[in-house]
């Protein structure tokens, strides 16, 4: 599957979520993108297609700052893809973020998951930030 398809039906994310509560030890802390059960096979193909193509290479997870308070981009980056895929302007609320970041302070590596994949399915992320991120002049 090509990037820029995985990435247009990631685009879709309602909701992001900060979780400890997997019944695998090996799942926490994860962070799962949430999204309606309408597109959920979409979904599943596109997160298990990201997982292929990054299986054997690390994988970094960037949470941009943008100008608007409390609207975030996501950057997942992998060297198996030319470009991160990228998920702009999602909401995360300052508690989960607060949440986020402190678990980052004691450990960069977290799992990504999606509310509608099985756990299994979910990316191990060798290293997570949350950063300022450049904005791009015309």
């Amino acid at each position: 599957m090509d990037r820029l398809i995985i990435e247009s039906i990631l685009a879709d994310v309602d909701e992001i979520y900060f979780s400890n509560d997997s019944q695998n030890p090996e799942l926490n802390p994860s962070i799962v993108l949430g999204f309606k059960a309408g597109n959920a096979d979409q979904v599943i193909n596109a997160f298990g297609a990201l997982k292929n193509v990054a299986q054997n290479s690390r994988v970094e997870l960037i949470i941009c700052r943008t100008l608007v308070s409390g609207i975030y981009d996501l950057e997942i980056k992998t060297d198996a893809l030319d470009e991160p895929v990228r998920i702009l302007n999602k909401v995360i609320s300052n508690e989960m973020l607060t949440q986020i970041e402190e678990q980052l302070h004691q450990s960069k590596q977290i799992v990504l998951g999606t509310n509608v994949s099985e756990e299994e399915n979910w990316i191990t992320v060798s290293e997570a930030v949350v950063k300022e991120c450049a904005i791009k002049e015309n």
